[in-house]
């Protein structure tokens, strides 16, 4: 790579998010394959309750760190001018700003 590298915890918490999507993905794909057919008010009943709400909010943060970390490196790899860099670096954040704060309404709204 191009630039100073964050070294080893970069790269562990890319790959723990990483680990942590692939388990959460298992979990609902292997939930919806047992359970097949939900009526809304037993969706809503297991989406609602607090370890699937903390679990779900894990996932929404997960996302966000490993989106954030891939494309920072992608953009400190690839973009060089520093005027660019910085602007690239801002939308991504308020991206992912706006993305956690509607991920964040969603998340009180169900459980509200």
């Amino acid at each position: 790579m191009s630039r100073p590298t964050h070294g080893l915890g970069d790269w562990l918490l890319q790959r723990l998010t990483a680990v942590y999507l692939a388990c959460f993905f298992v979990y609902l794909l292997l939930h919806f394959l047992m359970q097949p057919q939900h009526t809304f008010q037993e969706w809503h009943d297991w989406v609602t309750r607090p370890v699937m709400l903390i679990a779900t909010a894990i996932f929404i943060l997960a996302v966000l760190v490993h989106g954030w970390v891939g494309m920072r490196d992608v953009v400190l790899d690839y973009v060089h001018a520093i005027g660019r860099r910085i602007t690239v670096l801002s939308l991504i954040a308020l991206t992912l700003i706006g993305c956690s704060l509607w991920a964040l309404r969603m998340l009180v709204q169900v459980s509200g």
